[in-house]
């Protein structure tokens, strides 16, 4: 048995007998790190507010060789973004970051840039970054960071280089396409418009909190989310649940509005 100690943020937990939870965390230095946290649902005092999802803590937790799952020995809570999730749409888009971090994320991996990137989303949100531009922004670099973002200025089946006014098609799971090879795939796409190239050249070079200009092509149905989520959902070869949540939260949201 090893005892460690890192910083971390709260992905998610499930319940284990009587008692007790599960807890996923998306470590600085130890990656994903599954463990028991015992008694959590017995006696508040221990973890508190620690458990709720995307809280940042300073965790300790045995590491036993062998398991899968460690045993979770305390949370002590650095920074709490609970009052911000009040609102359903960006409660949602949280929930999006946790099953996209857990995705991603391997167990005794360090990876502190994706640590740092889902800091700076959560700090966007709660400046009032729309959630579906954090959404976009973070698949983006989540691909980016992990060396699975494929070139947009490249057509993926003939490598024919892509200017920005020829036109383009975004198919999940493949990259983007002149469309000569979009035709011959036989599978439907969505056309990558100016502004989608735009909000691709701003998230190369900007911070979250400078995004808030692309609101409109981030939107779901777009080729944004053919291009990022598609390849997300192809490389762990499975749909994602959380986004439909998103979904209806901003779609109650824009009904709400006069």
């Amino acid at each position: 048995m090893k005892q460690r100690h890192d910083e971390a943020y709260v992905l998610g937990t499930h319940e284990l007998g009587d008692a007790d939870l599960i807890v996923t965390l998306l470590a600085e230095q130890a990656g994903r790190v599954r463990g028991v946290a015992p008694s959590a649902r017995k006696s508040r005092r221990r973890f508190g507010g620690a458990l709720e999802p995307m809280t940042r803590v300073r965790a300790s937790w045995v590491e036993r060789e062998g398991r899968e799952l460690h045993r979770i020995e305390s949370l002590e809570m650095g920074r709490s973004y609970a009052t911000m999730q009040a609102d359903p749409a960006v409660h949602a888009a949280c929930a999006v970051f946790c099953e996209l971090g857990a995705a991603v994320a391997r167990e005794g991996e360090a990876d502190p840039k994706t640590f740092r990137l889902l800091g700076a989303v959560l700090e966007s949100l709660e400046s009032g970054l729309d959630p579906w531009v954090a959404v976009r922004y973070f698949e983006f670099w989540v691909l980016r960071l992990h060396g699975l973002l494929p070139d947009p200025s490249a057509c993926s089946a003939c490598g024919r280089s892509l200017a920005e006014e020829d036109p383009a098609v975004a198919i999940a799971g493949e990259g983007v396409r002149c469309v000569g090879c979009a035709r011959t795939a036989g599978r439907a796409g969505r056309a990558l418009t100016a502004a989608d190239r735009a909000f691709l050249m701003a998230a190369t070079i900007l911070p979250p909190t400078r995004m808030g200009a692309h609101r409109q092509e981030a939107r779901p149905g777009g080729a944004l989310e053919e291009f990022l989520k598609g390849s997300l959902e192809s490389f762990v070869e499975r749909r994602f649940r959380t986004y439909r949540h998103l979904q209806a939260a901003t779609r109650a949201l824009s009904l709400e509005r006069p």
